[in-house]
């Protein structure tokens, strides 16, 4: 690639010297650093978190967050980083191009190298910033869209310039030009033409127009497209003509005549309109290599390279045609550079091919890092380290730019998940080391060819000015002949002279008038030349006062900043002491941890032998709990055994008494008298005050009761009706709201506890409850109210519970005086006296009945 500086007839530098700004500190030419911009994409979720935030028009604040990988080992807190500008999640593809790119589409109109490549992690959003998508157009659509509506009016015709496959371009006469496009721009273009359906070239949306300033109009213009891509350190021709059955071949970097790296045997094509440029791009994105990873559903795995060459000439006098001349053809490009994102394994979970790809890409980065940090170092320190360059092709085609052959920009496009935080931070030590390496600043001298500035907007005046005149006077116009060299030429050539024919003297006086005219001409030029003297001088003497000026402030520049410089080192000796004691605090620090660490062990220490202690005690706990286990199952049983036995001796027992009861019975009844007797002697109602309640005899286990001498039970104070008599605990159990008897046979009870609800179990298996009684409240068949008591025995279980054996049951029934019972049949003429009440008691093992009436023979007592 030729530069505007190598072109001119005078050679500023040797060309095989070496450029000043390669690595080497020392050079005084003015320089620039490489413009480092931010660009934050916004979270994908509104649930992520977020590790980043913007803080200033050209600051990020970087927070760790709980999830970084260091965030435990050492106290982490915010980072800042400076940028040249920061572009937040709502800024939009047209402010980004117009800050970042404009300017050096204007510098390549200008003749002028650019360089920009985007940087970031996988997924942080590049290919997008580069290219954008459907709805919205990135950098390179917007670029062409400048170039091309700035050059629109001052195109070349195609095969005008034509690569000469060495990084330059031959110039072609109009009939070469032509045959070239007869043979070759159908058959190339017809091969890669795209249908309008291609959702790729959707990307051809309405955008911003813009036009960039810098335009020569006496230089003719062509735009040539390459597209590459550095694929595992190789370098492939995406627009190479290629089958289905041949593959792409590996290209290599060289170095051309001028020092600068080229890919050697590249496809260049050269396009007229934006159009036919993305038409272009698509067919070398078609064959760019992308892949599948969790982080990103099509991942670069290459480095993509698309170059803008914009080759320009001067025209000639009449402003139509290039100059036929090699040696005034201007080349320069702008690069827009993909680089593939850095990804760790851990995360993407590449295997096989993908992770032969991820490494190779990581190695290229770093490659690139460590190129710029030794210029940086070299900048700084004044040495003349080597810069490797050779280590990585993506360095290697681009060694000329780091060297001062154009601008470097680059675009860091930021993930602000929290997820991404430990990649993002390394990027951003990246970005800061970038914004101090310094790109020596190109100086181009412009061609001049030596014809008047203007030619060609003159001549296409006179063109439209001949057409009106044609329009309007047909008969004069072909008579027209004008020179527009007669602007800057001294007047007519010389008329042939003969002095020895007739007509010299006519000769001597026509040939004194062309002189006068010169000397005439002459002196206009002389004067017009003295003005622009005058004014030349006057404007150098104005600079020259601008120059002292900028020196006397030059001079309070250095003296305010040999002030800043003792305040820094004053600032850098207390730096030094508070390091050191922030080192005295560390070790001390140390020490504590230490201490804490040694306090620690022994607490868990102790605490293991408490865990060691408390398990013992359960475990004694549990044989001492199977222990008494045992034994209350073995004292439960005894009782068992011991109440069951006690329980068939009180059978016996009673058997016993029932036996001589029997016998006392048959001993104590006498002979019975006659009839009439008994009949005489009854013969008197009974008073209702003599009928009394009688206990159940033997059959209940009490004594046989004595008997009157006709068999009728004699009523006894101390026997209770009630057969809860005793020393026991008894348990009532009766309804909420009773039926009042009105009655003097009511249960006694001597030590009892009255519930309405068992809502609670220890009542009942509370140990000093020993008896339970039930009673129920009913109507009989003939609509009077039955009382039942339920009794039972409360005999505690093994599981710790108590159960209720019922054993006895006593009814209690109340009749009404005025209403004899149905089932009885009045064959006495007492049987019109009033009834009198008559109260029966039954229980489940014996039942004793006492009935009075008036003139009728008591029952005995049926067991």
């Amino acid at each position: 690639m030729k530069t505007m500086r190598q072109k001119t007839p005078i050679k500023v530098f040797p060309k095989a010297a070496p450029l000043s700004s390669r690595g080497n500190s020392g050079n005084k030419l003015p320089s620039d650093p490489v413009h480092v911009y931010c660009r934050v994409r916004p979270l994908p979720c509104e649930s992520d978190l977020s590790c980043l935030r913007v803080a200033a028009h050209n600051m990020v604040v970087l927070t760790p967050p709980e999830i970084a990988i260091n965030y435990k080992i050492s106290n982490l807190k915010e980072t800042q980083y400076l940028f040249r500008h920061v572009f937040e999640p709502a800024a939009t593809q047209h402010e980004l191009y117009a800050t970042v790119a404009q300017p050096l589409v204007e510098a390549l109109i200008r003749g002028k190298n650019g360089l920009l490549f985007t940087y970031g992690v996988t997924g942080s959003g590049k290919t997008y910033t580069m290219t954008g998508d459907i709805q919205h157009r990135g950098i390179m659509p917007r670029c062409l869209d400048a170039l091309f509506r700035t050059i629109s009016d001052y195109q070349a015709k195609k095969f005008v310039f034509k690569p000469d496959r060495l990084n330059g371009f031959d110039i072609l006469s109009d009939a070469d030009a032509m045959l070239e496009r007869q043979a070759e721009l159908h058959s190339r273009m017809n091969r890669m033409k795209r249908k309008d359906t291609d959702p790729e070239l959707a990307s051809k949306a309405s955008v911003e127009p813009s036009e960039v300033s810098g335009i020569d109009e006496d230089n003719i213009y062509s735009v040539f497209i390459t597209y590459v891509e550095v694929y595992n350190n190789c370098v492939y021709d995406l627009l190479e003509e290629t089958t289905f059955q041949k593959t792409m071949q590996s290209k290599m970097v060289r170095e051309d005549g001028n020092r600068n790296m080229f890919v050697h045997g590249v496809t260049e094509i050269e396009v007229k309109t934006m159009e036919e440029a993305l038409d272009v791009f698509v067919v070398g994105q078609k064959r760019k290599r992308v892949g599948h990873t969790i982080l990103n559903a099509e991942s670069s795995r290459s480095h993509s390279v698309f170059t803008i060459r914009l080759v320009q000439a001067p025209v000639d006098s009449q402003g139509e045609h290039v100059v036929q001349d090699r040696a005034n053809v201007t080349i320069s490009q702008l690069s827009l550079v993909d680089l593939a994102g850095s990804e760790r394994t851990n995360r993407t979970g590449n295997t096989g091919q993908r992770l032969r790809e991820a490494g190779n890409i990581n190695n290229s980065l770093m490659t690139l890092r460590t190129c710029l940090e030794i210029l940086r170092e070299n900048q700084m320190t004044g040495s003349s380290k080597k810069v490797p360059y050779r280590d990585s092709k993506i360095t290697h085609l681009f060694k000329n730019y780091f060297d001062g052959e154009g601008q470097v920009r680059m675009v860091v496009c930021v993930n602000p998940r929290a997820e991404d935080y430990d990649e993002t931070a390394q990027v951003m030590k990246f970005a800061e080391m970038t914004q101090d390496v310094q790109i020596t600043r190109p100086t181009p001298v412009k061609v001049d060819v030596g014809l008047t500035p203007g030619r060609r907007k003159a001549h296409q005046i006179f063109k439209k000015a001949l057409t009106e005149l044609e329009k309007r006077h047909p008969d004069v116009a072909g008579k027209v002949d004008i020179d527009l060299g007669l602007v800057y030429t001294l007047g007519s050539n010389f008329p042939e002279m003969k002095m020895d024919e007739p007509e010299s003297q006519e000769l001597i006086q026509e040939l004194i008038k062309v002189l006068e005219m010169r000397i005439s001409k002459r002196k206009l030029l002389c004067d017009d030349f003295d003005a622009r003297q005058n004014q030349f001088r006057a404007n150098l003497m104005k600079m020259e006062r601008e120059n002292v000026e900028v020196k006397a402030e030059n001079n309070s520049l250095k003296a305010a900043l040999n002030h800043k410089q003792k305040k820094l080192e004053e600032l850098e000796k207390r730096i030094s002491h508070y390091e050191g004691v922030v080192s005295e605090c560390n070790l001390r620090n140390c020490a504590l941890e230490d201490q804490v660490r040694e306090l620690r062990h022994q607490i868990n220490q102790k605490t293991q032998q408490m865990n060691q202690l408390k398990i013992d005690g359960e475990r004694q706990a549990k044989k001492y709990n199977s222990k008494m286990a045992v034994e209350t199952k073995t004292s439960r049983e005894l009782e068992l055994r011991l109440q069951g036995q006690k329980n068939k001796l009180e059978e016996q027992v009673r058997e016993r008494d029932e036996q001589l009861r029997l016998v006392s019975q048959i001993i104590q009844t006498p002979h019975r008298r006659p009839r009439s007797n008994s009949v005489d002697r009854l013969a008197a109602p009974t008073p209702v005050s003599s009928q009394k309640s009688v206990a159940p005899s033997a059959a209940n286990g009490a004594a046989p009761m004595p008997r009157s001498a006709r068999g009728v039970p004699v009523a006894n104070p101390r026997h209770r009706r009630s057969r809860s008599a005793g020393p026991e605990r008894w348990l009532e159990h009766r309804a909420p709201n009773p039926v009042p008897l009105g009655t003097i046979f009511q249960p006694y009870y001597s030590d009892r506890k009255s519930v309405t609800k068992l809502s609670d179990a220890r009542d009942v298996t509370n140990a000093k409850a020993s008896k339970y009684c039930l009673i129920s409240q009913e109507a009989d068949t003939e609509g009077e109210v039955e009382t039942k008591i339920f009794k039972g025995d409360v005999i505690p279980t093994t599981g710790g519970g108590a159960q209720v054996i019922f054993n006895d049951v006593e009814c209690l029934k109340q009749f009404s005086p005025t209403k004899s019972p149905a089932r009885r049949k009045r064959t006495s003429p007492a049987a019109s006296a009033p009834p009198l009440a008559e109260v029966q008691t039954t229980s489940s093992k014996c039942s004793t009945a006492i009935e009075g009436h008036g003139g009728t023979t008591p029952k005995k007592p049926k067991y």
